[in-house]
């Protein structure tokens, strides 16, 4: 039995650590008075052949310039004083509150042929400095938690990539729906899949034992389940159970299998129509990590660059500035940014696997991404590049042409507002997702899902309610971002604690070992997940379609909306949030068919369907 589990607004926003909250996005906006930022401002993201790009940069009141120009390159070289320039002007002067007066610069960068990276720096002069002078400074990069550090130990080099007049990408993953497993508490190879009985649970910090063998053995599983695609969470040789602290970007724990099981994994899941894709952590490494206790022990040995050192050997550059046993990656440094390309390439070509998901992205700049892009791409063009990048949705946008697709945490916390705890009507809602589409459209493609190894499992928030998951599951399945289960959501899986009232650690709660004895799933749920996951796999409309709002009632918490392909059948979802039966108005009721449903089965009347209380149902008008 769960505990209480009341939530409010901030508690509910979908997260993970390393998330940019709202009070450091506002100290971020104002700290541009007195700087002179880029924050990877361009126009368009991603260009196609021969089209100009144009470049923004801000100054504040307290950064009085005199003038500015882009130094750029397209043959991979880094922009200095012999480099093409581009003088900047500015366009307009605005005013924010917090900030106060902000000038604009702007230049336009002429067109290049598909397929290049253009790596550009912004300089810029102070007022009264002569002619010839060096700049007094360069535009540094203020997303993520990069704003304070405007000297060369943060991000003054940035960069784009030119489309290619081919579009090559995973164009797969329209059709993909992903099942993400937590390694260690998936499942452990043994026959009946049973975890070991001595296993201390109230160790936090304890491996269970789950294996590659393991996830190979539940192949039929997840193909009869449907799915397409496993998101594997880090498997690198590392001291804690969840595996983000590698000590080896090249090495498999031996604890989870070997190379042998790996290849197994891959080639079994692709003989089943199922891809694979690795949890790949580019931000980070373990304090034991040979690089990093070779550049403690010598400040001139070659990884010692890899690293930032304040204070040597000691004091340096770790993931969220607070946590020392996870040492940052300089990816200012070539050598070290290579050794990252490398590792990533070598997971691709040695065991085929079709991508990553990219663990804190916001931790590197967009002059590595380019560069992580073209070494993915060039290994395997069809590789997905899913991007962790727990930031404010303009700062999500702006990873369009250097990743393919983002984790979309906007969207998951909607789903908990709105389904979860009652927090929005279908109004709020609708509001959102008119607004949020809208406003992403321009940005890299994005992927969806409910929970995460990082927050408390939706079903938990929800009281255990499993109608509300299976509302919040067929808004999903339903709008156009690519799916993604966690492991056991699809038989009932949740916990009993709060993670965010556990303190350090807490995390296991919502990394709960998966059962694999029929009797502790939820069967009804699974045959729904089940008949969901197919309905995405094979409607054209809900894969690739455009949404249109056909109503919305906030005094009935009704809501409906279509996905629709030109040419194409067209696909209805209809919502009743409220607590009675509603009629809802659709013209041409009778011509549509009920494909699913969260409750009973509606009625169609006329031009209406009645929909019992806390119902959704998924429609298909095949005329």
């Amino acid at each position: 039995m769960a505990e209480e589990n009341v939530f409010d607004e901030n508690e509910a926003i979908a997260t993970a650590p390393g998330d940019i909250p709202l009070p450091m996005v506002r100290e971020r906006i104002a700290a541009q008075a007195n700087q002179f930022r880029h924050d990877n401002t361009i126009r368009p993201f991603a260009p196609q052949p021969d089209e100009p790009v144009q470049i923004w940069a801000t100054s504040g009141v307290e950064m009085p310039l005199d003038r500015a120009e882009v130094w750029f390159t397209t043959d991979g070289k880094l922009p200095d004083t012999t480099s093409e320039k581009m003088p900047m002007t500015v366009e307009t002067v605005d005013w924010e509150a917090g900030a106060g007066y902000l000038s604009r610069w702007h230049a336009t960068l002429p067109g290049q042929v598909g397929g290049t990276a253009v790596r550009y720096r912004i300089a810029g002069w102070r007022a009264g400095r002569p002619a010839d002078a060096p700049p007094d400074l360069f535009a540094h990069d203020g997303q993520g938690f990069w704003y304070p550090v405007d000297d060369e130990t943060g991000i003054q080099t940035f960069a784009y990539y030119v489309e290619p007049k081919q579009p090559i990408g995973p164009d797969w993953m329209q059709e993909a729906v992903i099942y993400h497993i937590f390694l260690d508490r998936y499942h452990p190879g043994t026959v009946d899949g049973r975890f070991s009985p001595d296993i201390d649970q109230s160790d936090r910090h304890a491996r269970h034992g789950g294996t590659l063998r393991g996830v190979t053995q539940t192949l039929p599983y997840l193909e009869a389940l449907g799915i397409n695609c496993l998101w594997l969470s880090p498997l690198g040789l590392a001291d804690t159970y969840h595996r983000y602290d590698t000590k080896d970007l090249f090495a498999i724990d031996p604890e989870l299998g070997s190379e042998a099981n790996l290849h197994k994994l891959v080639k079994q899941a692709h003989a089943r129509g199922i891809r694979v894709i690795l949890d790949f952590v580019p931000s980070h490494c373990s304090w034991k990590h040979p690089a990093f206790l070779a550049a403690q022990e010598d400040p001139e040995t070659d990884s010692a660059s890899w690293f930032v050192f304040y204070e040597h050997p000691d004091k340096y550059r770790c993931f969220l500035g607070m946590i020392p046993y996870l040492p940052s990656f300089d990816t200012n440094d070539p050598a070290g940014r290579q050794h990252i390309c490398d590792a990533a390439v070598y997971w691709l070509n040695k065991f085929k696997l079709d991508g990553f998901r990219l663990d804190h992205v916001i931790g590197h700049g967009m002059d590595f991404w380019v560069q992580f892009r073209q070494a993915v791409q060039a290994a395997n063009p069809a590789a997905v590049t899913i991007g962790e990048a727990t930031d404010s949705p303009d700062a999500l946008r702006r990873y369009r042409g250097r990743m393919s697709h983002v984790l979309d945490f906007p969207l998951a916390t909607a789903f908990r507002y709105a389904f979860a705890l009652d927090l929005w009507d279908v109004a709020q809602l609708d509001a959102f997702l008119q607004s949020y589409e809208a406003y992403m459209v321009s940005g890299a493609d994005r992927v969806s899902f409910l929970d995460n190894h990082d927050m408390n499992r939706f079903l938990f928030m929800a009281g255990d309610d499993v109608n509300r998951l299976k509302l919040a599951a067929l808004c999903q399945f339903t709008l156009a971002p690519t799916p993604i289960i966690y492991y056991g959501t699809e038989v009932g899986l949740s916990q009993t604690v709060n993670k965010n009232q556990s303190g350090f650690g807490g995390d296991h709660h919502v990394r709960a070992d998966m059962p694999w004895q029929p009797e502790d799933w939820d069967e009804e749920l699974l045959t729904f997940y089940r008949r969901l996951v197919h309905l995405r796999r094979t409607l054209p409309a809900l894969q690739r379609g455009s949404r249109t709002r056909l109503h919305v009632d906030a005094a009935t918490q009704t809501y409906a909306y279509a996905r629709e392909l030109d040419g194409g059948e067209t696909a209805v979802a209809l919502f009743n949030l409220s607590n009675k039966t509603q009629i809802i108005q659709l013209p041409n009721a009778n011509s549509h068919q009920c494909l699913l449903s969260t409750g009973e089965q509606p009625e169609f009347i006329g031009n209406g369907v009645v929909l019992g209380a806390r119902t959704a149902v998924l429609l298909v008008n095949r005329e």
